[in-house]
């Protein structure tokens, strides 16, 4: 079972972690990024697609995006695609 299972991640920005009774703000972009996890896309998959959904630049975005790989590793929920 998947670390990220645990979470219940609702449509308008929050996830609650079933196990721990934690919960979490999450902004549009860490939305995008635990669907897509959640999907199975790889680090360089979820990168791609938010420098195309927001018209980013993908360095920015990889940088970015490995931070926030870096705190769900910290929480917790490593075994996410990092």
């Amino acid at each position: 079972m998947s670390p990220l299972s645990s979470l219940t991640i609702s449509n308008d920005g929050f996830a609650f972690n079933v196990t721990t009774g934690e919960s979490y703000t999450l902004n549009r972009c860490a939305q995008m990024v635990l669907h897509r996890l959640r999907s199975s896309e790889t680090q360089e998959q979820i990168v791609q697609a938010i420098a195309s959904e927001f018209g980013m630049a993908q360095g920015i975005v990889e940088r970015d995006v490995a931070d926030f790989f870096q705190q769900l590793h910290r929480l917790g929920f490593a075994g996410a695609n990092s």
